[in-house]
């Protein structure tokens, strides 16, 4: 069954929320500094986000594990 996307963006956009998260506290917890913390996570989060979603596409075509 082939998917969107938009449900690979949706996908990609849930897990790093959860990420961001987890990524902000570490980050705050070792430097003390909200404002770098914040900019670290963000930037993080950017680059994470797009590699998973071209991780996703790849995945999308490879038809090992997936029931016709």
């Amino acid at each position: 069954m082939p998917s969107t996307y938009e449900r690979s963006l949706v996908k990609g956009i849930v897990w790093e929320s959860f990420g961001f998260i987890i990524t902000l506290a570490a980050i705050y917890i070792v430097y003390g500094d909200i404002a770098f913390s914040v900019k670290f996570t963000l930037g993080l989060t950017v680059i994470k986000m797009l590699l998973f979603f071209v991780h996703e596409r790849i995945w999308k075509d490879i038809k090992w594990g997936k029931y016709s």
